[in-house]
């Protein structure tokens, strides 16, 4: 059939919420249009809207994907009195009233957004779909429900905020029940399903962050410098002010939070392809190797990959649409500089960039590095 009878507004920032794997235009039409066809027999799409304030970057790079396909790109700037959700809201309204043929409308924004026009859709005899980011509560005010996996990059800053909660409570060892409590508490109706994850999978993936991960339900707190109880070097003086282990630096933040925070002064860039990525890594490398903290550590028990991934998206946020692992970036950016990728063959999900101790600060002498062995990365968890 060549029926149009098929509306879709979209809202750009609302999929910045996504993972970046399933935020692609293309790949969100497929799935509104199977969802059209299988539960309300619609056919082809006859409105196409997406807004966006165009001044930023990353909302866009998403509206000119829409727009790729065919969708008018509306501008709404932040500031407007007008916001992106009356702007959806009116043009959802306006196609219901003047085109008689439109039979199915599709949003893809905040669940807010389709629920203010369920009731009016219904009434006119529409169907409703609603493509959202983790999913709404109140799914029943709708004809069809489309769920996006949320980036799963805040998961890191959620996990610290539980951790730290659990650690002003004096609580050292839990369980996973009781950690998802205090996820709970620091993120109201969090749910590790929304980020396509389990919260023992999230809690292997983080362990030693903050916190070990002890198989097969057992979260074991790790005491923070100045804290009560906190282990000192085994020279028996007071541990090095810059790192300890397990990533931590003195109050008020980590290094994945340093990480990130040194990252912004770095020029962002938009280019979803390798070598511009790889560029990237290497200025968050040689930005690590500069910053006093980061280069303790990086000499010491080296950055986690996690780590220095936090740095790598803020300079390219897109970098996970790369059909590389983190791991193969990285292979990458160290080839021909001081750094070296270390894997713990024990553990392998305990990778670690190191920088070699003869470098000069934020400067290649011209060593190569690449990927240890299983000797050589025996033990890159430690100090």
């Amino acid at each position: 059939m060549n029926r149009f009878d098929l509306g879709v507004f979209v809202d750009a920032h609302h999929l910045l919420e996504a993972a970046p794997r399933v935020r692609r235009a293309a790949d969100v039409l497929v799935r509104i249009e199977a969802a059209a066809e299988e539960q309300c027999m619609s056919f082809g799409i006859a409105n196409r809207l997406v807004v966006a304030d165009c001044a930023d970057a990353e909302a866009r790079a998403v509206a000119e994907d829409f727009g790729a396909q065919g969708f008018v790109i509306r501008h709404v700037p932040a500031g407007s009195t007008v916001t992106r959700a009356h702007v959806l809201t009116a043009e959802i309204i306006e196609a219901a009233v003047v085109r008689e043929e439109l039979r199915t409308v599709a949003v893809v924004a905040a669940d807010g957004v389709p629920l203010s026009v369920a009731d009016m859709l219904h009434r006119a005899g529409r169907a409703l779909i609603a493509c959202v980011a983790g999913g709404t509560r109140d799914s029943a005010a709708l004809d069809r429900l489309l769920t996006l996996a949320l980036d799963s990059r805040p998961l890191q800053s959620f996990v610290t905020e539980a951790v730290n909660s659990l650690r002003e409570a004096r609580r050292s060892d839990v369980l996973i029940p009781e950690f998802e409590s205090a996820l709970r508490r620091v993120r109201p109706g969090f749910a590790p399903a929304a980020y396509g994850t389990t919260t023992k999978q999230l809690l292997r993936q983080l362990s030693g962050t903050g916190f070990r991960f002890v198989e097969p339900d057992r979260v074991l707190i790790t005491p923070q410098v100045g804290t009560p109880g906190s282990e000192h070097a085994s020279s028996g003086t007071e541990p090095r002010p810059a790192v300890v282990a397990d990533g931590f630096v003195p109050a008020p933040r980590g290094l994945l939070s340093a990480m990130a925070a040194a990252a912004a002064v770095l020029p962002a860039t938009t280019s979803v392809d390798p070598d511009s990525v790889v560029k990237a890594l290497r200025s968050v490398l040689d930005l690590a190797a500069e910053r006093a903290h980061l280069r303790e550590a990086a000499v010491g028990r080296g950055l986690t990959i996690m780590e220095v991934c936090a740095g790598l998206a803020v300079v390219a946020h897109r970098y996970r649409a790369l059909p590389y692992k983190p791991l193969e970036l990285c292979q990458m950016a160290v080839d021909g500089t001081p750094w070296t990728v270390l894997r713990n063959p024990d553990k392998p999900e305990d990778i670690r960039l190191r920088l070699s101790e003869d470098s000069v600060s934020g400067a290649s002498e011209g060593s190569v590095s690449g990927v240890s062995g299983a000797s050589e990365g025996s033990a890159p968890g430690e100090t």
